[in-house]
């Protein structure tokens, strides 16, 4: 019940910096360089998809602009180091979605090992992030609430992660072939992410720790605003 309770806290807050645990199966950490581009003018809706080698299988960049006619990109390891980035211009709304496949079919939860799915993003508006795995028995998604936290060199990542059990769908966990990730949100937006991967739960004692963090969090915003 614990660790439940606790996968259920770090879904809904998104907690900043590094992930708690290691990561069970890394999905993505963007070693490799990859650029998916738009340049300014119309037409909309207008596409760029590109396909390069990820940590896990074949990673796709399919960007897509709907509205407004200034540029638009999206990229691993170019704007930022080990890092996907998503820039818009002024005015431009734009959707990117990260797919990851050809990797045959793999089990998420290490044979019951890991229960969390995360990543860590940081971006200057809200934004929202859909996670999907599917398998031939259909697929299980799980939407992410991201808050503007800013991109600047100074402005810390937030770890996302959810339950595995907690995916909405019938994919069968042990035979994912296949997973996404779909990012929206509005004008100009700026967002980034970090390592993608499944974890375990973390242990009681990584837990208290982290109660002691939220603690810490809570009297400096409080001091702050005194």
């Amino acid at each position: 019940m614990l660790r439940t309770r606790f996968a259920a806290l770090l879904a809904a807050t998104g907690l900043l910096g590094a992930p708690l645990a290691a990561s069970a199966l890394l999905i993505d950490d963007f070693g490799g360089t990859q650029v998916s581009s738009i340049a300014i003018g119309p037409p909309n809706p207008k596409t760029d998809v590109t396909s390069a080698a990820a940590s896990l299988g074949t990673r796709t960049i399919a960007l897509e602009r709907t509205a407004g006619f200034g540029a638009a990109s999206a990229d691993a390891n170019s704007t930022a180091a080990n890092v996907f980035s998503l820039s818009t211009g002024p005015g431009v709304v734009a959707n990117v979605t990260l797919r990851y496949d050809n990797f045959g079919a793999v089990d998420v939860t290490d044979g019951g090992a890991s229960q969390l799915f995360q990543f860590s993003a940081r971006a200057d508006q809200g934004a929202l992030v859909t996670v999907s795995v599917l398998s031939a028995a259909g697929t299980s998604s799980f939407d992410f609430a991201l808050a503007a936290t800013g991109t600047g060199a100074a402005d810390p990542f937030s770890l996302h992660s959810v339950s595995l059990a907690a995916l909405v769908g019938t994919a069968d966990l042990t035979q994912v072939e296949a997973i996404t990730l779909a990012i929206s949100g509005p004008a100009s937006l700026d967002l980034q992410l970090g390592r993608i991967g499944t974890a375990p739960v973390p242990e009681p004692g990584a837990i208290a720790l982290f109660g002691i963090g939220i603690a810490v969090v809570a009297s400096r915003r409080r001091a702050s605003r005194a």
